[in-house]
């Protein structure tokens, strides 16, 4: 969600470092910040900016606010009070008159234990590194501190929010948001593919679908088409990747997410405009296939649904309906925690056997399930 939010009043010294460690936690870079006398977890976001959830504002004494409307990253609709904070502590710097959005009630990000979201408001105060080996989030304006390699450098793209960066797939470029809290090494637009699906050597489709996979602030997104597809070859700047898979999104930018950072460290230079992605190993081509189950099962509301089903038989599964048994375990309710804990529910790559509600038929029917 890009929102207009200008720069806030941090530090009277002209030079300073700030390195503060992170955790990860389903795919997202987690720290520690104090807002007043309240300590929460945050996310590390570069695609969003600071936010608080309703129940950390309320404990934090954090009041009034203009309410607004915006859009998430899936383009829903949500709501959202502006307010502007005292103070943020983070890593032993004071962020002062900061401003920050705070969710609704019951918001998704409080379903996955977060208290609210580090974003690009505040890393744009100064060069951006996120140390991957050694966990630690960098933020600092002394350039000679953060070990640059100029061989790996992407120019920026102009925007005054997110960092966009042009990648290459085959003898194609397609225009990125790096997005830190995105769980996906990559995904293309739909606009992207609509662009180069032409170009089957630098892109080809491993599946098709209708339905839904992904949440925002505004929770499930709306049904859509969509792709799954496969580039033999990817570029971030002068770093390679191969058999880079990646599912199409009806968001307006193409991104690449947190996992880049298990090849290598990332470095955004905001005031001179430079992305830097420095792999760990230089010498290295990473294969990078990840394969998908065949029916993907998502969490909707207080249930797990065939969010889509790839080259779906019209006999069978369809998008939407309502799984309520993995193998011999019963889920007939469940909720967003325990839905995201990876192997919380007994699957296994070799083939699992859900059972399903069958709308169409208003029965329970059952169908392996696989990893491809």
């Amino acid at each position: 969600m890009t929102l207009c939010f200008v720069a806030c009043s941090v530090w009277s010294a002209h030079a300073f470092y700030m390195a503060v460690p992170y955790t990860i936690e389903r795919q997202k870079m987690m720290v520690r910040a104090k807002v007043g006398s309240q300590v929460g977890n945050f996310v590390l976001d570069t695609g969003a900016p600071c936010t608080l959830t309703n129940a950390f504002a309320k404990r934090a004494g954090i009041t009034g606010g203009q309410l607004m409307s915006f859009s998430d990253s899936n383009g829903l609709p949500i709501r959202m009070r502006v307010t502007s904070l005292n103070n943020l502590v983070l890593g032993g710097i004071n962020f002062m008159e900061l401003q920050a959005v705070v969710l609704e009630p019951g918001n998704i990000m409080e379903q996955m234990g977060a208290d609210g979201i580090i974003g690009y408001n505040l890393l744009r105060q100064g060069i951006v590194k996120f140390d991957s080996r050694q966990h630690l989030f960098i933020l600092t304006d002394q350039r000679d501190s953060l070990n640059l390699d100029y061989n790996y450098c992407s120019e920026l793209l102009p925007n005054s929010y997110v960092p966009l960066i042009p990648i290459r797939l085959g003898t194609q470029v397609d225009t990125v948001m790096f997005d830190s809290g995105a769980e996906s090494l990559y995904e293309m637009s739909t606009t992207s593919y609509r662009r180069m699906q032409s170009d089957t050597t630098s892109i080809r489709v491993l599946g098709h679908g209708f339905g839904t996979l992904s949440a925002g602030a505004g929770g499930i997104e709306a049904q859509s088409e969509k792709w799954r597809l496969l580039a033999p070859t990817m570029y971030v700047g002068a770093a390679p990747f191969a058999r880079v898979t990646t599912i199409t999104t009806d968001a307006d930018d193409s991104r690449i997410g947190f996992p880049l950072l298990y090849y290598g460290d990332v470095v955004i230079d905001y005031e001179d405009g430079f992305f830097y992605f420095m792999p760990h190993d230089a010498s290295h081509t990473p294969d990078v296939y990840e394969p998908d189950w065949n029916v993907v099962p998502v969490f909707n509301g207080q249930h797990i649904v065939a969010g889509i089903v790839w080259n779906a038989d019209a006999a069978g599964i369809q998008s939407g309906d309502r799984i309520v048994a993995f193998g011999n375990q019963r889920i007939d309710q469940t909720d967003m925690r325990t839905a995201t804990m990876q192997g919380g529910f007994n699957l296994s790559p070799e083939g699992t056997t859900i059972t399903y509600f069958n709308a169409r038929t208003q029965r329970e029917e059952q169908v392996r399930i696989r990893m491809e």
